[in-house]
């Protein structure tokens, strides 16, 4: 199996060209392909920032089919002779293939595709048992669990369910967005695939180049809010033992019980006095109100993507009147929670969302 913590170098100590192989698999979601392509550029553009002398870029890319040919879109996806021509003949190194998401209607038309897509998850297994690193993104990861070496997999909420029925020897990772093991990478989301590619280039790798890489495609959040910090006084203080930090937690993980004022000042080791005028300065708002938007962003969540009940709902909401529940959520979004559902669901009609031939739908 690939070492993830490999660096590839040739005897003269350069690195050498790590090719990907971009598989438009049946199905699948050209778009994140071209997204790729875009970050494999930046770091052939950002390598010559760094070496004006050398012109030969560091990584090259091919369009390719399920089957491994080259795909009609190639021409495309190069836009100058000398991606091309790498694109033809790479220098040796490093291999990479990258899965793109499969396209997602429902739950068995997944399963279906997944079946259509059986030549190529025999080619996955080909290329893990080469040593070449295999990357995956959102509902690809199928593929890689179909191949039967996928221990582990970071799979978004929406589908961890239909995935357990599936895959019941894969553990699901809900924390952490994007996983690596024994050759394979995963992205939980499609809207991963830059952090995606830079992984697949840092194991390849091309480490550095990534890094710097990432400060250019990726949003760095801790970097942002330090450079809000150093051209504005008013900051707000976010670090882990601020009492401020110490309530939101404690309310992030309390939510789903009736909570009071005294509960949360407690936690945070401060007056409910104090914790009010906190919250009033720093998130503009009372701690109840901070709770109540919480509890909204989690019922919202559940009437999107599940078909719990409403009452289910108000009860992991923390409230024991389900009518009190409805009335809050309709002061905070305008509608109902049953609008909200009819409205805003993720879901067809739940007939289509059958996980197996006797009819058991999916929670």
């Amino acid at each position: 199996m690939f070492n993830l913590a490999i660096c590839c170098a040739d005897p003269a100590n350069q690195i050498l060209m790590v090719h990907f192989d971009l598989v438009l698999a049946e199905g699948g979601a050209p778009g994140a392909l071209w997204v790729a392509i875009d970050v494999l550029r930046e770091l052939n553009a950002l390598a010559r920032t760094r070496a004006p002398r050398s012109r030969e870029p560091v990584v090259a890319w091919r369009l390719v089919d399920a089957r491994g040919r080259t795909h009609k879109w190639h021409a495309q996806a190069c836009i100058d002779d000398e991606e091309r021509l790498y694109a033809r003949k790479p220098r040796p190194g490093p291999r990479v293939m990258l899965l793109p998401p499969l396209e997602m209607r429902s739950m068995p038309a997944l399963r279906r595709l997944v079946s259509r897509n059986a030549g190529l998850v025999e080619k996955v297994r080909e290329r893990l048992d080469a040593g070449h690193l295999v990357g995956a993104c959102g509902t690809s990861i199928w593929l890689l669990a179909q191949s039967g070496r996928l221990l582990l997999a970071p799979i978004q909420w929406l589908y961890q369910s239909g995935f357990e029925v599936q895959f019941p020897n894969v553990r699901i990772e809900a924390r952490e967005p994007i996983v690596a093991q024994h050759g394979m990478v995963c992205a939980a989301a499609p809207s991963l695939t830059h952090a995606l590619v830079l992984h697949l280039s840092t194991y390849a790798g091309l480490a550095d180049l990534a890094h710097a890489c990432a400060e250019k495609v990726l949003l760095n959040a801790e970097r942002q809010a330090l450079s809000a910090s150093m051209t504005s006084k008013e900051v707000i203080g976010q670090s882990r033992d601020t009492p401020l930090y110490r309530a939101q937690t404690w309310i992030q993980a309390n939510a789903g019980r009736a909570l009071t004022l005294a509960e949360a000042a407690a936690a945070a080791s401060v007056s409910e006095r104090t914790l009010s005028r906190m919250f009033r300065q720093h998130l503009g708002k009372t701690p109840l109100k901070y709770l109540q938007e919480l509890r909204v962003q989690r019922a919202e969540m559940w009437l999107e993507g599940t078909w719990r009940s409403v009452e289910e709902i108000a009860h992991e909401c923390g409230y024991s009147d389900t009518s009190a529940f409805c009335r809050m959520f309709a002061r905070a979004t305008g509608i109902s929670p049953r609008s909200y559902r009819e409205r805003y669901t993720f879901r067809g009609p739940r007939a289509h969302w059958k996980l197996n031939e006797a009819g058991q739908s999916q929670a």
